[in-house]
């Protein structure tokens, strides 16, 4: 069998991954490890503890800073990335609320957008232009009733942050009241104005999704139903749903939950992780019409992909938070997963090349 060509790869990338730390996680991590990556060795450059559970991250369209949210806690993190790729902690700000789980910098990069799970907000933080938090400008608590799962829909329960292409407006799937926001960003003053909601089905856990290239589709995955829903997507942010996949196999009886999703570059294909089947499953997109199809599952190499994100070289990897494992998939099913770096508990990856 003819092997197709590995990817070139790009020497002197860096990459950052958040770990979780406390014993209610029941976690390995010690913070925020910095690596240096070269082709399938990823070096330790730091460890940086001080702040539990630096569970998300995102950095400044410069690279020169990097924030991260304290999952379980109620503050969010600012760091001065320097030349060697090690972080040097800014200033540290209260977010108004608990459990903020993500966070994304707007267009701007004037504001600061966090998502609080446990109290159902969304809020924004100011960035001054040394990468230093200012503080809450704005809080909106999000509406709707809580679903029907006791344990996982007390409330409001926003787990992401997306921009939708256009720019107008963010996308943001609750998983606690089965539905979908869609909120507004002033840019000149970070106040925030709720414009649509989109109920999915009950019980279904909306987790995260992504836009097409166009914004005409998104795919969401829902969490608590094994899941993965392809809608329309309006102007003004509404989502109309025209097709919803399982992500596991149909065989699989063992218990799951869907956790991140991915749209590769071109367009063509869609990534899902499973956690408790401990897969990433890849389905074709028509661009066309939006449509899944053709699923090929992979095993994620380790226990609880609870991330996945693309290498600077396009091949998907996953952070298996149960075996302490940041695994590579190559394009080719042939080859089995590559472990390329260990750290305790990590649960989300970024990039700076």
């Amino acid at each position: 069998m003819t092997m197709p060509p590995e990817p070139q790869r790009r020497p002197g990338e860096r990459a950052w991954v958040g770990c979780r730390t406390t014993r209610e996680r029941a976690a390995r991590g010690k913070g925020i490890t910095a690596f240096s990556c070269t082709d399938n060795v990823w070096s330790p450059l730091q460890v940086l503890g001080g702040a539990d559970n630096p569970s998300y991250l995102c950095l400044a369209s410069g690279g020169e800073a990097l924030y991260a949210v304290h999952g379980d806690g109620g503050t969010v993190s600012a760091f001065a990335v320097q030349p060697d790729g090690s972080l040097a902690l800014l200033n540290r700000q209260d977010c108004r609320g608990r459990n903020p789980v993500h966070l994304i910098l707007s267009r701007s990069g004037r504001w600061l957008v966090v998502a609080n799970y446990a109290t159902g907000s969304v809020v924004t933080i100011g960035v001054e232009e040394d990468g230093r938090l200012s503080g809450v400008r704005d809080l909106i608590e999000l509406p709707g009733e809580p679903g029907p799962h006791r344990r996982q829909q007390q409330g409001s329960h926003p787990h992401q942050l997306v921009i939708h292409p256009s720019g107008r407006w963010i996308a943001v799937p609750d998983k606690g009241c089965d539905v979908i926001h869609a909120i507004a960003l002033d840019e000149a003053s970070g106040l925030l104005r709720h414009l649509a909601m989109t109920a999915v089905a009950p019980g279904s856990g909306p987790r995260h999704l992504a836009f097409s290239k166009d914004g005409r589709y998104a795919w969401i995955v829902l969490e608590l139903t094994s899941q993965v829903l392809a809608a329309r997507v309006t102007d003004d942010g509404e989502f109309h749903a025209f097709q919803r996949l399982t992500t596991v196999p149909a065989s699989e009886t063992g218990e799951n939950t869907g956790s991140g999703i991915l749209m590769d570059p071109t367009g063509h294909a869609l990534f899902v992780s499973n956690r408790g089947h401990g897969s990433v499953v890849r389905f074709a997109i028509d661009p066309a019409t939006g449509e899944l199809s053709s699923p090929v599952w992979r095993d994620a190499g380790g226990r609880v992909p609870r991330f996945i994100t693309f290498s600077p070289d396009g091949d998907v990897l996953v952070a298996n938070e149960d075996t302490d494992t940041i695994v590579r998939l190559s394009p080719c099913v042939d080859i089995p997963p590559i472990i390329v770096a260990r750290t305790g508990s990590p649960v989300c990856i970024v990039f700076q090349e």
